[in-house]
């Protein structure tokens, strides 16, 4: 799944990032990530709005920090009243496919590395909110690209199965089982059987990937008793 777009750098976020790039420390390398809406209205639709640019920096602490103090000082943030603003966050606030970092678009400007989620998984990680504008990008990007297909959605969230886990009493993200049944009467107007259709068949092949593994343990168990008696 090549994902190679050309970016539209005159977009509000194109004229944001730019923004960024230039009172970043010119003394070492960086790199941000983005995701949400910024990186369709970037590379698939310069007219899909957005009124933020999420990104985070790949690293935890002090280079987060260090951002969003650069991002408030020069009134780039939430609330400073600029076109778009810029939302600083962590790798962890982006919940897609475990495949996500394999299939990245990446362009070089200066001494900054910008790193572009491909399509599906933006679209992934926007199922634990789907809210209308979620749903509008998910529409925008199939009648862009004819992808994700319905069969394809299936796989892809098949092998992101995890999302589905219970989360943390702590988090603040919605119901992704819900959400998904939502997404395919809003796309294909049917029912999805998420247990049946998504997590069933990604655990069958996980567990079959440790047959020969639980099969060795029984063995190795086995010879263990053995020896005892």
């Amino acid at each position: 799944m090549l994902w190679s777009p050309n970016i539209d750098w005159k977009t509000p976020a194109g004229k944001t990032l730019r923004k960024i790039f230039a009172v970043l420390p010119s003394d070492r390398q960086h790199s941000l990530t983005l995701f949400d809406s910024a990186p369709i209205q970037l590379g698939i639709d310069p007219t899909f709005t957005s009124n933020d640019v999420d990104l985070f920096t790949g690293e935890w602490g002090e280079r987060t920090q260090e951002l969003d103090e650069l991002v408030q000082r020069h009134g780039l943030g939430k609330g400073q009243n600029p076109e778009v603003y810029v939302q600083v966050c962590v790798e962890g606030n982006f919940r897609s496919s475990p495949l996500w970092k394999d299939r990245v678009f990446r362009v070089q400007i200066g001494n900054v590395s910008l790193i572009l989620p491909h399509p599906i998984d933006i679209l992934i990680a926007k199922l634990h909110r789907l809210e209308d504008k979620d749903l509008r990008a998910f529409r925008l990007v199939i009648a862009r690209t004819g992808h994700p297909t319905e069969d394809e959605m299936r796989r892809e969230l098949q092998v992101a199965v995890d999302l589905y886990r219970p989360g943390f009493d702590e988090e603040l993200v919605g119901d992704i089982t819900t959400n998904t049944r939502v997404l395919w009467q809003e796309l294909w107007g049917k029912e999805i059987n998420v247990r049946q259709e998504i997590i069933a068949p990604a655990i069958r092949r996980r567990n079959e990937g440790y047959a020969d593994d639980i099969a060795r343990e029984d063995y190795l168990g086995k010879l263990r008793d053995l020896g005892a008696e």
